[in-house]
């Protein structure tokens, strides 16, 4: 299809299945910052799914014109737009009844479709649309979805409660991104000559980054493990003042193993005279003391080198032996 008549043209597409969604826009052009683009068809559509209805007539009545849409299982089937409406309506009464344009747009809203010139209008417009809505189910929207007997001409109306009729396009709108369907987004996929610019200075400068860091890796290595050496042995100098702070690891070993030697030797010096029968409550190490701390009958406790002995109700006796 030859558009070049038309001039510059803004089209995007989408593949849905087995279908093909290109919308084509002349005379628009978008912001240059913009995120996404999407066409009152596919806002209005979009309703079906807030109202949970997949199949659903939608009448569109604004001031310039009349949208039909029909949604099966919640996606656009088919539309038309009749470029008449609530100005196309005042300027009928205005030239059958020879008044101004505000007493025709009083006219229009006090009376509704009881007036003959109102009736015939609407009747007109709907028969430009060609569909057939006596068996369907009717969403209106729009400023002139408001006038007085309208919903008389269909079985079944709905009404959107998020918003105010005027609205509805705008509301189906901003639910372009809650629900995938199949409209088109306009997002921009190519990227510009200043993007590719900017790209390439980013890339280029964390090339050099990445290379300069591999060059600089064992420079790196070693001034962190100097740095790390020399707080390793300012912090053994500190808790330790009268040991030379070299090999700082291997001193703390050996620190740890006469640590743990220490304890079992003090262990072994308690646990090797307690008769058998005795029970041992608490044991503590602290300090290079070993605390014992138990209960023992009568018979028993004269053959224990305590430090400390005390009768409990029970009769036995608890005692607490410390050796150094």
């Amino acid at each position: 299809y030859e558009v070049e008549e038309y001039g510059k043209v803004l089209w995007d597409f989408k593949l849905v299945g087995d279908f093909y969604y290109l919308v084509l826009a002349r005379d628009f052009n978008p912001p240059e910052d913009f995120f996404s683009l999407d066409c009152e068809i596919f806002s209005l559509a979009r309703i079906s799914r807030v109202l949970r209805k997949p199949n659903l007539v939608i009448l569109d009545l604004g001031k310039r014109k009349t949208t039909f849409i029909e949604v099966k299982n919640y996606e656009l089937d088919r539309y038309r737009v009749v470029l008449k409406g609530g100005n196309y309506l005042n300027e009928r009464i205005q030239k059958d009844f020879r008044v101004s344009f505000d007493e025709a747009e009083k006219i229009k809203i006090e009376e509704g479709m009881s007036n003959s010139t109102v009736k015939k209008v609407i009747e007109e417009i709907l028969s430009n649309i060609g569909a057939q809505f006596a068996d369907k189910e009717v969403l209106l929207s729009g400023g002139l979805s408001k006038l007085k007997g309208l919903e008389d001409l269909f079985k079944s109306v709905l009404r959107i409660p998020y918003c105010e009729p005027e609205l509805t396009s705008a509301f189906g709108a901003s639910l372009k991104f809650v629900f995938k369907d199949n409209s088109p987004t306009f997002k921009k996929e190519e990227i510009s000559p200043k993007e590719r610019k900017l790209l390439v200075v980013f890339v280029g400068l964390a090339t050099t980054v990445f290379i300069s860091y591999l060059l600089s890796k064992d420079f790196l290595k070693k001034e962190i493990m100097k740095t790390l050496n020399q707080q390793k042995k300012e912090l053994f100098s500190a808790k330790f003042p009268d040991l030379p702070s070299v090999m700082v690891e291997e001193q703390l070993k050996n620190m740890k193993e006469r640590k743990q030697s220490k304890f079992l030797e003090l262990m072994y010096t308690v646990l090797k005279d307690l008769p058998e029968g005795v029970k041992i409550y608490r044991i503590e190490f602290k300090n290079s003391y070993l605390k014992l701390v138990g209960e023992a009958p009568e018979s028993f406790i004269k053959n224990i080198k305590a430090d400390s002995i005390r009768k409990t109700p029970e009769g036995n006796y608890e005692f607490e032996v410390v050796v150094r």
